[in-house]
């Protein structure tokens, strides 16, 4: 009879993810503050109403109504709220959010979520957003699951997902009711045994050298 390996015990629990700044080449993460934050981003993602078809919420009438909708996120529990502040232009200025939701420090378990404007969508500043959020999880303070959900009619989120380096687990149905729908969920994945090797793809496409002078990649993500 074969023994079963002995499982590695996890240090458990882990800290909180309340990090203020993640500093990278192209783009920081900072942690929300409204009076800081709230006018670039309605500018960003907030007016754009298409960018809320898959997200449960907006779209929003107006910036007083998207302000609110931010306000009422930062005092929930196990929720952070980073806003990727795009440092390519003159001066940096906020682009997109990144949220990491349900944090349960105790099994070490996250989820992330994100809302990107024009200036992130396909760009080396929106997959290093990513890249400093899962690495800040995984990496830094040792998370052992970080999950992304998105619809099925999401397709551009599940194509992410899958670039990134998620492993899609399946797909839970009718897990809410919004906007006179139902929406179903798929469920992807990285765990913390997974991420070195999605570490070392992912900083070998954003390294520098990896760019033109005029910022266009030498070799696509997916050669590496």
């Amino acid at each position: 009879m074969t023994t079963p390996p002995t499982p590695i015990i996890p240090d458990l629990p882990r800290p909180a993810l309340t990090a203020d700044r993640l500093a990278g080449r192209t783009v920081d993460l900072e942690r929300l503050d409204l009076d800081r934050h709230a006018a670039g981003l309605w500018q960003a993602i907030g007016r754009h109403d298409t960018l809320w078809d898959h997200i449960p919420g907006g779209p929003f009438a107006e910036p007083e109504i998207f302000t609110q909708w931010l306000r009422d996120r930062i005092p929930r529990p196990g929720q952070s709220i980073y806003v990727v502040m795009d440092k390519t232009g003159a001066a940096p200025a906020p682009a997109g959010l990144l949220l990491l939701l349900n944090a349960n420090p105790d099994m070490g378990t996250v989820e992330m979520g994100l809302v990107y404007g024009a200036a992130l969508s396909r760009k080396v500043t929106g997959t290093e957003g990513v890249f400093r959020l899962i690495d800040y999880a995984l990496g830094q303070s040792g998370y052992r699951r970080l999950e992304w959900r998105c619809g099925p009619p999401n397709v551009a989120s599940v194509k992410a997902a899958l670039r990134y380096g998620f492993t899609h687990e399946g797909l839970l149905r009718q897990t809410l009711w919004m906007k006179g729908r139902n929406w179903d969920s798929n469920v992807f994945s990285i765990l913390d045994s997974e991420w070195p090797m999605r570490r070392q793809r992912l900083a070998a496409w954003l390294a520098p050298d990896n760019f033109t002078s005029d910022g266009s990649q030498i070799k696509a993500l997916g050669e590496f």
